[in-house]
């Protein structure tokens, strides 16, 4: 049994072992055109998460998925609302990006008042006790890399320049 935000493939199950972490918006996902969402003095959150389907596919991330062995699972942790998670699904499976499971944002947290950090390490440490091994993780976010770094996982920054261009944005997602 796993927590309700834990979406799992099709055909696949969640299983302990190796696996892979990858961030969606700015890894797998373009979510450039709906940053100006986040941009006022208060973040129009309905804006944001209601333009998700219609984000390109970052190919280079797309492509660092398929890298790696199918049998090594891909676990799309995101900052997403679980509330859009069926939306994500699909976009996933439209643009043909390698997944096993979907961590979105738990519906308890779906005001967004936990900062992508913690709510990342929450499901880090939740992953760890279902025995999920992550040999790697990828982010666009330094401050979350560097979280994945303290638990030892290895990582690696993939820049989307969504939090080094804004000052006033502060990597929420």
């Amino acid at each position: 049994m796993h927590p309700e935000n834990w979406h799992v493939a099709r055909g696949r199950e969640l299983r302990s072992g190796p696996a892979l972490i990858f961030d969606l918006d700015g890894v797998l996902a373009d979510a450039l055109h709906r940053q100006h969402f986040l941009h006022l003095a208060e973040p129009d959150w309905d804006g944001f998460y209601g333009a998700v389907d219609a984000d390109e596919v970052l190919e280079r991330g797309r492509a660092l998925t398929e890298y790696f062995r199918d049998d090594v699972p891909v676990v799309v942790l995101t900052g997403r609302i679980d509330a859009v998670a069926e939306v994500t699904k699909s976009w996933l499976d439209r643009h043909g990006v390698r997944w096993d499971v979907l961590i979105c944002r738990p519906p308890s947290d779906s005001d967004d008042s936990t900062h992508a950090v913690d709510y990342k390490r929450v499901e880090v440490r939740r992953l760890l006790e279902a025995g999920v091994e992550p040999v790697m993780a990828v982010d666009d976010n330094r401050r979350i890399v560097a979280m994945y770094e303290e638990f030892g996982i290895p990582s690696l920054y993939f820049p989307s320049g969504y939090y080094d261009n804004s000052a006033r944005y502060d990597g929420g997602v």
